[in-house]
């Protein structure tokens, strides 16, 4: 389970900014659900956060970075070819930031580790800094006990491994040195792969944590169209049509190649983070009820699912059967701008299922964007649930909980009280007005 996220000097953050899934005890009153808390030992962790803002204020920058630090872990690992450029995206509108590194850290929590004689669950914290050249530090630490172990500190080539770490002691005595551009954690995972107990636990996790941005996703129906793979899962997939008030009776998957040489530039940048030669374009079939006269059923139509049915079908199709799967595995979702093309209602259900200690029995967490201020409200949302990220007159952005401010009740509205402005993270609209009337 994610615990913290921090990002400094990437895209439109300029400073340092995090997001905490711990809940606070002072959100936690009899009008704040603790349906929404997960409770692991020592840990209460929150079970979905979501992150309000105008419009280019940074909501998806932050929800990017996160990506980003998912995509070079998986990038392919370079041990004797000369290395390429670092494609990272610092912040761009100060000097200062040109020279800087931009810094990634991510905190999570993984259950039942088995390491030596004992299983416990262990907090590690990982993180890196780079820049366009090279990897300048990265860091693996671990709680194994109530007190943090090093188990490697990186800075440039040169590494110091921790006792605990004996996997890391045994690839850097074999390799000697590593690629400037190659995470060494990455590394250790591709020498060593199931046999490096740590690090295949670490880096499992990170396989776990599913990022949705489907503005960038080469293809938006392939994790569903996979799940679906599975009968029971293709049952249920269809019966959330169902529920959702969307009338297909089936969806039937078709895959074709294509050549990546015609490819928009996002499906290019895609392809080489996946490190894909060959991509796969998924062609969904939907059938629906065919009525005669009499409206008697008389068989089915058949139809393309891309072009004919709606956009918020196709956005229900994509994120639906990674929301299931989450839900059964424990995953942890990122979804940009959740409620885009979604029904409010339907919106609601999809988060109140993370919400749920019925329906999230396996501790799976969302983080989401959102305009949606019908769902901030205390039956859906606690305090510490809900973020804001705001852009200053220099374009650097900040993310803050609403539990900063400290005087908000529990019992405030907390959607009225956002759109009149009391926490900031609203458009400064002037007077479109004037560009029709002239005045």
């Amino acid at each position: 389970m994610l615990l913290e996220f921090k990002v400094e000097n990437y895209l439109s953050f300029k400073e340092k900014a995090s997001l905490s899934m711990l809940s606070s005890s002072s959100a936690t009153s009899k009008k704040e659900s603790l349906d929404a808390v997960i409770d692991a030992g020592k840990y209460k962790i929150l079970s979905s956060a979501a992150i309000y803002g105008a419009n280019a204020s940074g909501k998806s920058n932050f929800l990017s970075a996160i990506k980003f630090v998912n995509n070079f872990i998986f990038s392919p690992v370079k041990t004797s070819e000369p290395a390429k450029e670092i494609k990272i995206n610092n912040f761009k509108f100060n000097s200062v930031c040109d020279t800087q590194p931009s810094t990634f850290e991510m905190t999570f929590l993984i259950r039942s580790l088995k390491y030596h004689d004992s299983i416990n669950d262990v907090v590690f914290r990982y993180g890196f800094q780079i820049d366009k050249e090279k990897i300048l530090s990265e860091w693996l630490f671990a709680r194994f006990t109530s007190q943090e172990s090093k188990l490697f500190t990186r800075v440039n080539d040169e590494i110091i491994i921790g006792e605990k770490f004996i996997e890391g002691k045994q690839v850097y005595k074999a390799t000697g040195k590593i690629a400037k551009t190659t995470l060494f954690l990455s590394l250790v995972d591709y020498i060593k792969g199931e046999n490096a107990i740590i690090t295949n636990r670490v880096i499992d996790w990170f396989s776990r944590l599913i990022d949705l941005s489907t503005i960038a996703d080469y293809n938006l129906y392939r994790i569903t169209s996979h799940i679906m793979e599975e009968a029971e899962m293709k049952k249920k997939i269809i019966r959330a049509f169902c529920s959702a008030d969307i009338c297909i009776e089936d969806i039937i998957i078709k895959e074709e190649s294509f050549d990546q040489k015609h490819s928009n530039e996002n499906i290019k940048i895609e392809s080489e983070e996946r490190g894909s030669e060959k991509l796969l374009t998924i062609t969904p079939k939907s059938y629906h009820k065919k009525y005669n006269a009499e409206m008697k059923v008389i068989g089915e139509e058949e139809l393309d699912f891309d072009k004919k049915e709606s956009a918020g079908s196709k956005k229900f199709f994509a994120i639906i059967g990674p929301i299931l799967d989450a839900l059964r595995f424990g995953l942890v979702i990122i979804i940009d701008e959740i409620d885009a093309r979604l029904h409010p209602s339907l919106c609601e259900e999809l988060i109140g299922l993370f919400n749920s200690k019925k329906t999230n029995k396996n501790n799976a967490q969302l983080i989401f964007a959102t305009h949606n201020t019908l769902i901030m409200h205390k039956k859906m949302l606690r305090r510490d649930q809900i973020y804001f990220v705001e852009k200053n007159k220099y374009g650097e952005s900040e993310i803050y909980s609403l539990l900063d401010y400290k005087k908000v009740r529990s019992d405030a509205s907390y959607d009225k009280d956002y759109l009149l402005g009391k926490y900031g993270a609203v458009p400064s609209l002037g007077n479109f007005q004037s560009l029709v009337t002239g005045a």
